[in-house]
């Protein structure tokens, strides 16, 4: 997801539209936001399947910690 966040952001200042590189700096949501506005869907889609994938490793680790939460000696 940071590979895909970085390419937005030299999109964003390549094509001159530093406003946006900037606020994409600090709200990571704007990229694909960006992407899908200025004709860059691939680089969209990809953004938001990496940012799913993300979710769905988080929330399997998070389980696992919970799980092994659950087995330590009180």
């Amino acid at each position: 997801m940071l590979v895909f966040w970085i390419m937005t952001l030299v999109k964003e200042f390549k094509s001159g539209q530093t406003l946006w590189g900037v606020l994409t700096i600090f709200i990571g949501i704007l990229a694909p936001i960006w992407c899908f506005m200025n004709g860059h869907k691939s680089l969209g889609i990809k953004f938001i399947i990496a940012f799913v994938c993300y979710l769905i490793g988080f929330g399997i680790s998070f389980g696992g910690a919970m799980a092994q939460m659950q087995n330590m000696p009180q």
